[in-house]
């Protein structure tokens, strides 16, 4: 029987069946759970119905919430592919007994907690924190800057934890590079900047993509970070599957909530790759 069965298959076996336990039957669940609704009592019934999709999409409220959530989510992938690319691009390009510790020190905030780096930056980014009283203190500004519990602070302190994950994606395609090609075209007469712009970040398009879009899933979805520093004022799609869930226990509309946001998630991810994939710099075939 198992000389019928392909090799391949029975490596492929155990990653399956632990795909299927831990994602595909939540997921199905999840599904069927969004089609119920509830009773006055709050006790969930059985039912094929689209309240729950109907109640988000009719209310304003919960339709900025999913584009605050996308926004974000895209605001942080951009400001983590440039920084990412320029630190990762560095690394790369660094004498080989320097990328060890460099690559370290890049990876060292994975080793702390997101909820201790993430207190951080609540005293970064208070009233009385420590940015608003250097900048005071130069004489920059002369009152107190909102970032605490605001989109801009919460795209701060996410960028500050998504960016390892960008510089780790985009280091292993820049050191994979072939040199030669970039010696070729010096050779040929290109300057720094053509060298980068028609060789190498064509080149690199494979780590943009793969950066960026785990930067943005991981995003959309985190739930430390905008509970901690966006708090109440900033409402986001996690935060509030955890608040119908946790508070007011109302599974049906936080698990049609959550499949919105894996469709949205999915649907933004695969436009994004089709563009980007299909897209090539002028001069490159």
């Amino acid at each position: 029987m198992l000389k019928r069965i392909p090799p391949y298959w029975i490596l492929l076996a155990p990653g399956l069946l632990i795909f299927l336990l831990v994602f595909v039957l939540p997921l199905g669940r999840l599904l069927v759970l969004s089609f119920y609704k509830t009773d006055p009592s709050g006790a969930m019934e059985a039912a094929a119905v689209l309240d729950q999709y109907t109640r988000f999409f009719t209310d304003p409220f919960y339709l900025q919430m999913l584009w605050r959530s996308v926004y974000i989510g895209v605001a942080v992938s951009l400001i983590c592919l440039v920084l990412g690319y320029c630190l990762a691009y560095g690394v790369s390009r660094s004498q080989s007994k320097h990328r060890f510790m460099l690559l370290m020190l890049i990876a060292l905030p994975l080793l702390t907690s997101a909820v201790i780096r993430n207190f951080g930056w609540i005293i970064i980014l208070g009233r009385k924190g420590i940015l608003n009283q250097t900048l005071q203190g130069i004489g920059i500004i002369q009152e107190p800057l909102d970032l605490l519990y605001t989109p801009t602070g919460v795209i701060i302190a996410l960028v500050h934890v998504m960016l390892p994950y960008m510089v780790l994606v985009l280091y292993s395609v820049l050191d994979g590079l072939d040199r030669t090609l970039e010696s070729a075209a010096a050779n040929l007469g290109a300057s720094s900047w053509k060298i980068f712009w028609f060789v190498t970040l064509p080149l690199s398009k494979q780590g943009i993509i793969a950066g960026t879009l785990l930067v943005f899933s991981i995003t959309l979805s985190f739930f430390v970070t905008p509970s901690l520093i966006g708090g109440a004022k900033v409402k986001l799609m996690a935060t509030e599957i955890y608040n119908q869930t946790i508070n007011l226990l109302n599974w049906p509309y936080a698990s049609a909530m959550g499949v919105i946001l894996l469709l949205t998630m999915l649907l933004v991810t695969s436009l994004y790759r089709r563009v980007l994939a299909g897209r090539k710099p002028e001069g490159v075939h």
